[in-house]
């Protein structure tokens, strides 16, 4: 790449095009295509009531309650009316919750994603007037909206989590990785209480964790080429990300690739937003705060 600006994209760019793409149109699209998933997302997943938390919390997915609402399925092998029909029962009502909210909401995101309207340079409602057609995009979004309205050449643009217009497989998910937090299943730790229906249902709980992580470190090693060639990279320009932890590793890496060199990072703002709350973000993934500076989205 020897390209002398990299631009950073996040969802708020394309909702400053106009583009439905917020988690609260998402919610809606959920509602009304499996109120099923709706209701354990609404129950169990701390996402907000606008979901605007939903990939971070993912992570905190209210294992007890999901359990203890559903001991009615594991009856005692003792009791007068057990019946070996009955064994899987318990399991089979983990597994739902665990594959909706894993496997169903990753499909009902996907085909929401593949369905937003993206408008061309005719029918957007605004275009900003300073993008560099030469820089090079590193893209958080999965939509095809940077070639669609600025003509910006899909080799100059990485969808670091897939492209929906590429038909690839789309990454949303929480960053806590296996080490970080507790394993369900710990039957082993007292064989006198073991029970393989509870066992089996553990592990169906600590799949979930495994498939909504999001897988980063693998990511940029995918992407090592890119993260190792800033070289020529003289500012950074953030458009529409909001510089959440979940993300935190990739900015990481991009000040790593940046070697230490003073490169600016401008970072486009909306009106009221906290300016020392992305300050602090950016100066925790190691960006000097004498490098950061911002401008309203009306000024590029």
């Amino acid at each position: 790449m020897d390209a002398k600006k990299l631009y950073v994209i996040g969802n708020g760019f394309d909702l400053y095009h106009g583009i439905p793409s917020s988690y609260c149109a998402f919610k809606d699209f959920v509602r009304a295509n499996d109120r099923q998933v709706f209701e354990w997302v609404e129950d169990y997943v701390p996402a907000g009531e606008y979901w605007g938390e939903l990939e971070s919390s993912l992570a905190y997915l209210d294992t007890d309650n999901i359990v203890d609402e559903r001991t009615q399925f594991l009856g005692s092998y003792g009791d007068d009316d057990w019946s070996d029909s009955g064994h899987h029962d318990f399991q089979y009502e983990i597994e739902r919750v665990a594959s909706g909210l894993s496997s169903t909401l990753q499909e009902l995101f996907s085909k929401w994603v593949s369905a937003l309207p993206i408008p061309d340079a005719s029918s957007a409602p605004v275009q900003l007037q300073t993008l560099d057609p030469q820089a090079f995009y590193l893209t958080f979004n999965y939509t095809n909206t940077l070639a669609k309205i600025y003509g910006i050449d899909p080799d100059q643009v990485l969808h670091i989590h897939g492209s929906a217009d590429n038909g690839d497989e789309l990454i949303l998910g929480h960053a806590w990785e296996a080490q970080q937090r507790e394993i369900l299943n710990r039957q082993d730790d007292d064989p006198d209480s073991f029970d393989h229906r509870v066992a089996e249902a553990m592990d169906e709980l600590d799949d979930y964790f495994e498939k909504t992580f999001k897988p980063s470190a693998k990511i940029i090693a995918d992407h090592e080429s890119f993260f190792r060639g800033l070289d020529s990279v003289e500012e950074v320009h953030v458009l529409g990300h909001g510089l959440s932890s979940v993300d935190g590793l990739y900015f990481v890496n991009l000040v790593e690739g940046l070697k230490g060199r003073p490169v600016p990072w401008v970072i486009a703002h909306r009106q009221g937003g906290d300016l020392q709350k992305m300050r602090n973000s950016l100066v925790g993934f190691g960006v000097k705060a004498s490098l950061i500076s911002f401008i309203p989205w009306g000024k590029i």
